[in-house]
């Protein structure tokens, strides 16, 4: 039994495999950055909670996301609860 163990792990161990590698030159889309921009710039959030500001940022992403799968139905319901959030949060 002892011999047995070692060895199961020796052979669970050369069984994982190592992830390959990625890209280096593949980067994250600039979306949400130019969002934050906009919706900061669409709403006067400087005497806003912090939460406020996050909330509304969240929505414009959701929003651009929205735009973009107009018939995505998880899109919809998260704009429609963000709406709701920053409604009762911003007031």
């Amino acid at each position: 039994m002892k011999r047995v163990i070692p060895f199961l792990l020796a052979a669970a161990f050369a069984a994982c495999d190592d992830e390959p590698a990625k890209p280096a030159s593949v980067t994250a889309p600039s979306i949400a950055p130019v969002v934050a921009s906009a919706s900061a710039a669409a709403v006067d959030l400087s005497g806003a909670s912090t939460i406020c500001r996050v909330y509304v940022t969240e929505r414009d992403v959701a929003q651009t996301q929205l735009d973009s799968l107009p018939t995505d139905t998880l899109a919809q319901r998260r704009v429609k609860a963000l709406e709701a959030l920053v409604k009762e949060t911003c007031n």
